[in-house]
C-alpha cells in the first residue's frame, strides 16, 4: 500500500479471505493501477517504482498484480469478484483509498 502511495497509483483493491470475516485469513491478493507516469519513473530510478516493478515481473510476492488502464482494472475485478457458486454469485473486493 505504501509503494502504491508513493507512485501515486490510481487505485488499488484487495481480494481473498483477507478482506472477510474469517477469524484466520489465508490469503490476499492486490490489484494495482498504476499511474500514466510508472515507465518514467522506473527510467528515473525511483525507488518505490523499481521496487514495484520488479515485485511485478518476478511475481514476488505473486499476489500482486498490475493494471495499466481501465480495461485491465476491470478484467481483474470480473476475475477477483467471481465465486465457484453456481448462482453466479459475486465475491467482494475492497477498495483502498490512496
Amino acid at each position: 500500500m505504501e509503494i502504491a502511495r508513493y507512485v501515486r497509483a490510481k487505485r488499488l483493491f484487495v481480494d481473498g479471505s483477507f478482506v472477510t470475516a474469517k477469524p484466520a485469513p489465508v490469503d490476499v491478493d492486490a490489484v494495482i493501477w498504476l499511474p500514466n507516469d510508472f515507465r518514467d519513473q522506473v527510467f528515473r530510478g525511483v525507488f518505490p517504482a523499481m521496487e514495484l516493478e520488479h515485485a511485478l515481473l518476478t511475481r514476488q510476492p505473486e499476489e500482486i498484480v498490475a493494471a495499466e488502464d481501465r480495461r485491465d482494472w476491470d478484467d481483474w475485478v470480473q476475475f477477483f469478484s467471481r465465486t465457484r457458486e453456481p448462482d453466479g454469485r459475486r465475491e467482494g473486493l475492497v477498495e483502498i483509498e490512496l
